[in-house]
């Protein structure tokens, strides 16, 4: 299969592909990795007609497939036919040259390629199988063999170095998240006490006011600007328990109240959008130990979320909040009418700087961020199906000491 044989050459062009996994820092970076592949196998002089590489990401027993040709203008694509040829190389966990193929397998090849395949050369690495194809059985070299092997496990490096950058992506965007956070609740708190000072003003001189002897006008008036001063003191009051909350210690908080202040939080701003919230909040929740701070905030976060989404296709619409336990977990579910997540993006919408908003709407936490914190505190931070438009769910461990909450 190839046109000459060359051991040492190959060990060369291995060395390099890997220093070339190690020192690339994005993620971007896969593709120009994929590249330097399809050149190696030229410079090796690997023959082949086609030369296809193939993703398998096995979760809860279910596999899902994604293919790339390996051509300089390819892209990756979902692999909807001849999963159980790609499923058998995988399992197998070898690196095999095959002439002629098994039968029932060129059909599929032949639909794929547009031709007829007579040999295959594969390669298996963790998360997938490489596979070159011919039309022609030619003999395949050692030499051949073993380069496919050592491009597996080059594939196999480079894969888990995504894994790893995205983990440090996601970490670093967390904690330039929670020095953001800790300047706003500085800022918070600075504010809320000097705007504090000015409505004790208005509330306390508006209360003289309406002891005196006033027209039933300028009394309505003076009543309504007094009833909304105590309305913005107990907006600045709930911003100022916010700010306090930004703590670095985990405490034992009581997360159905974090909910509900949060939901007073946004409320107006929903009223304004013509979204109704609806709250079905369990009685008698375990307190948990947490960041209230973080916790709030991913809270806060989701439901901007849906509101965001339900105004992209609807002038109204309704959020609903189901909080309650599931063995041993405090389970948050978030469900709005918006147009819902489609299935292609489920697996991507935690990742690292994936969204689906123009660069307008980037207000709050990203949902990387998100997964990160709720990581932490050992959750977890999923969708959910649902009948019409999306729910997203928060998982809370509870602690068997935890003390029970009235609520």
């Amino acid at each position: 299969m190839g046109k000459h044989s060359g051991g040492n050459a190959n060990e060369d062009l291995l060395r390099d592909l890997r220093l070339a996994v190690w020192r690339h820092k994005e993620p971007e970076g896969e593709f120009v990795i994929l590249a330097q592949i399809r050149q190696t196998l030229d410079h090796a002089g690997v023959a082949y007609d086609g030369c296809w590489l193939y993703r398998v990401q096995a979760d809860n027993g279910e596999c899902t497939m994604r293919v790339h040709p390996l051509t300089a203008d390819g892209d990756w694509s979902p692999l909807t036919e001849g999963q159980q040829w790609v499923l058998r190389a995988w399992k197998s966990a070898a690196t095999c040259y095959r002439a002629p193929i098994r039968h029932g397998e060129g059909a599929w090849l032949a639909q794929q390629m547009r031709y007829n395949i007579k040999a295959i050369l594969e390669t298996t690495f963790d998360q997938g199988v490489l596979a070159v194809y011919r039309k022609e059985s030619i003999a395949c070299s050692d030499a051949d063999v073993g380069l496919f092997k050592g491009l597996g496990e080059v594939l196999s490096g480079l894969y888990y170095r995504q894994e790893d950058l995205a983990q440090l992506q996601a970490k670093e965007a967390q904690l330039r998240q929670a020095q953001k956070l800790q300047v706003m609740g500085q800022l918070t708190t600075e504010f809320a006490d000097e705007i504090n000072q000015h409505l004790e003003v208005i509330i306390g001189e508006t209360s003289l006011l309406g002891e005196g002897d006033l027209t039933p006008t300028v009394g309505d008036g003076v009543q309504a600007v007094y009833e909304a001063g105590l309305q913005a003191r107990s907006t600045s009051e709930r911003l100022l328990g916010y700010a306090r909350q930004q703590k670095t210690q985990k405490e034992w908080i009581n997360f159905t109240r974090l909910v509900q202040e949060t939901v007073r939080l946004m409320r107006r701003t929903l009223l304004q959008d013509q979204i109704k919230i609806v709250e079905a909040l369990a009685p008698n929740l375990p307190y948990i130990k947490a960041h209230a701070g973080q916790l709030q905030q991913i809270v806060l976060n989701l439901i901007q979320n849906s509101r965001d989404a339900i105004k992209q296709v609807r002038d109204a619409g309704q959020i609903a909040l189901r909080l309650s336990t599931h063995q041993g977990w405090i389970v948050l579910e978030i469900e709005d009418n918006g147009p819902g997540i489609p299935e292609e993006i489920r697996a991507d919408i935690f990742a690292p700087f994936f969204t689906t908003k123009a660069s307008s709407q980037h207000s709050g936490l990203g949902l990387s961020v998100c997964a990160g914190i709720v990581c932490d505190h050992h959750g977890r931070l999923f969708v959910a199906d649902c009948a019409q438009g999306a729910c997203v769910v928060l998982e809370l461990p509870i602690d068997p000491h935890a003390a029970l909450v009235d609520n």
